[in-house]
């Protein structure tokens, strides 16, 4: 069996994913080093007998995901952990106190879809999980002049939501930490926003309607028990000048 060539136990898992989990395995074998340039798309593209399509995907989520850096006429390199890409996402607040349930005003929202998704490179970093895990993924958005103007990904691991069944008027009126304090059995202790994050394959934004060009604003919700990431929201809009980021009612 050549190198790369998964055997029949695992060969649902999508081939640009298993390509990426081939690096990702490199590189925590020590094999692909820091600075190591990989092999090429034609390459991969051989060893994994698939198209430079499919190749290029993989490559790209990883370069997106700041695990390598495309230098045009040079190749693909392998990033160092500290090095993330020239798009940072940065930390809005780190501590948010988390008001309880019943406190919380209801916001509306419509559910567009929801069911388990695999995850791609970036997502299983944000949610600490093994590379191909499975997710629970909610997407939802908010409607001016029944407009959608945002879309929220949300993201549980199968790990924390289990067997649960949905409860989808819940989900239109509510945040997910809410959601995840009241119906799970693991309760939410803080929450970390940031801003300026990136956007994973599986985000379709074409209901934003957006005009050719336009800038996008984005930012995360981390749900935190403790130390544990319980989901994640990630939002999109288009970016718009003087429009405020949050509101705080004292």
């Amino acid at each position: 069996m050549r190198e790369g060539i998964v055997d029949d136990n695992i060969s649902y898992i999508p081939k640009y994913v298993q390509i990426q989990n081939y690096i990702l395995q490199k590189i925590k074998d020590g094999i692909f080093l820091p600075g190591d340039r990989i092999p090429s798309e034609a390459e991969f593209s051989k060893q994994f007998d698939v198209s430079r399509i499919t190749v290029n995907t993989a490559i790209k989520e990883l370069a997106s995901a700041g695990v390598v850096e495309r230098i045009q006429g040079k190749g693909t390199f392998i990033l160092s952990p500290d090095k993330n890409g020239d798009k940072q996402p940065f930390a809005f607040a780190s501590e948010i106190k988390i008001e309880p349930f019943e406190q919380s005003a209801h916001r509306p929202h419509k559910l567009l879809e929801h069911g388990i998704i695999q995850a791609g490179p970036v997502l299983c970093a944000k949610l600490n999980l093994d590379q191909g895990a499975y997710v629970y993924k909610i997407v939802r958005c908010v409607c001016q002049d029944g407009l959608p103007i945002e879309l929220d990904y949300n993201y549980i691991p199968l790990s924390v939501c289990s067997n649960h069944t949905f409860d989808s008027e819940a989900l239109e009126r509510i945040f997910l930490h809410e959601y995840v304090r009241k119906y799970f059995n693991k309760k939410p202790t803080r929450l970390k926003i940031f801003i300026n994050t990136q956007i994973t394959r599986d985000m379709d934004i074409s209901p934003l309607k957006l005009e050719k060009n336009a800038e996008l604003f984005t930012w995360d919700n981390f749900v935190y028990k403790d130390t544990e990431v319980l989901a994640i929201t990630t939002t999109v809009c288009a970016s718009q000048l003087n429009k405020p980021f949050i509101t705080l009612e004292f």
